[in-house]
C-alpha cells in the first residue's frame, strides 16, 4: 500500500510543466532550474530592447535625414534636423555602450544569462 499517492501531472518523480515543450532550448524540464529559465528570459528582454532602441536609432535617422532635405532654405528646420540626427548618433553610442557593459559584467561576474548576448546576423 502506498502512503503517498501519485499526482497526475508527475512522472518518474517530477512535476513537469506541460506548456513548456521538452523539446525546446530549455532542455530536459527535469533538469531545468528556475534561474535559468529567468536568465534566458532576461537576456531575451534585454535583446528586444536593444532590437528596438536600434529599429527606432535607424527611423530617427531617415526622419532627420528626410527633414533636412525638405527644410530647404527654413534654417529653422534645418537646425532641428540636424539636432535630431546628433541625438540619433548620441543614443546609438549609449546604445553600444549598454551592450558593451551588459557582455562585461555578465562575463566578470559569471552571471550566465548575459553569457547568451550576441549580436544576431543574417547568414544566407
Amino acid at each position: 500500500m502506498k502512503i503517498i499517492n501519485p499526482i497526475f501531472a508527475q512522472e518518474d518523480g517530477f512535476i513537469k510543466n506541460p506548456v513548456i515543450n521538452p523539446e525546446s532550448s530549455f532542455g530536459d524540464i527535469s533538469k531545468t532550474t528556475g534561474a535559468k529559465i529567468i536568465g534566458t528570459l532576461l537576456s531575451n528582454v534585454f535583446m528586444v530592447m536593444m532590437i528596438a532602441g536600434a529599429i527606432i536609432l535607424v527611423i530617427m535617422i531617415i526622419w532627420s535625414g528626410i527633414a533636412m532635405m525638405t527644410g530647404g532654405a527654413d534654417k529653422e528646420k534645418v537646425q532641428m534636423a540636424q539636432k535630431r540626427l546628433t541625438y540619433a548618433i548620441v543614443g546609438f553610442i549609449i546604445l553600444i555602450c549598454v551592450f558593451a557593459i551588459a557582455n562585461f559584467v555578465g562575463g566578470f561576474f559569471g552571471l550566465g544569462f548575459f553569457k547568451t548576448l550576441k549580436l544576431p546576423f543574417p547568414t544566407p
